[in-house]
């Protein structure tokens, strides 16, 4: 995974806004087109991977590490995208 400068510092912005130490990234079970990534300003979870990234916490629930590893965190029209989020099979 990679943060880009320009999602640093929206994040660092956001995180202190929040009051919130980092992100996390986590499985979302619900929609139709199955499991997708989910990104929140939130702590870590007891059974997460923890790593700094270009400056900024990241927790990674187990389940979505495979699936975020060539992923980059950017920013597109003033707000955060993940650029290279594997296809989830929807139509």
């Amino acid at each position: 995974m990679n943060i880009t400068n320009e999602a640093k510092e929206l994040l660092l912005n956001a995180m202190e806004e929040n009051k919130s130490e980092g992100i996390r990234f986590f499985l979302n079970q619900g929609g139709c087109c199955g499991p997708q990534i989910g990104v929140s300003l939130d702590s870590a979870q007891a059974t997460d991977k923890v790593e700094e990234i270009n400056g900024v916490s990241v927790a990674f629930d187990t389940n979505v590490i495979s699936m975020t590893e060539d992923i980059t965190l950017d920013v597109q029209d003033g707000g955060l995208v993940l650029v290279g989020v594997p296809e989830s099979g929807c139509c």
